[in-house]
């Protein structure tokens, strides 16, 4: 899987975790906004805690660089 499917997973991962979501919700809306199939999903979801880890904290470093750009 690319890491950039890896990202956009996470992303909405940490989403549901926060709006507190149930996993049927969670892996419904991981299909619909980053366009892949449940067997993507699935094998995103086994990804090792370490490496989900590092995902979550690639995605803040990205969000801090965004806000610093202050464009939008």
């Amino acid at each position: 899987m690319k890491y950039i499917t890896k990202l956009k997973l996470a992303s909405v991962h940490q989403v549901c975790d926060f709006e507190n979501k149930s996993t049927e919700f969670m892996l419904q809306l991981m299909q619909d906004t980053c366009k892949v199939d449940l067997d993507t999903v699935i094998a995103y979801m086994e990804t090792p805690f370490e490496e989900k880890q590092k995902l979550f904290s690639d995605l803040k470093d990205l969000l801090n660089v965004i806000t610093k750009l202050d464009i939008f």
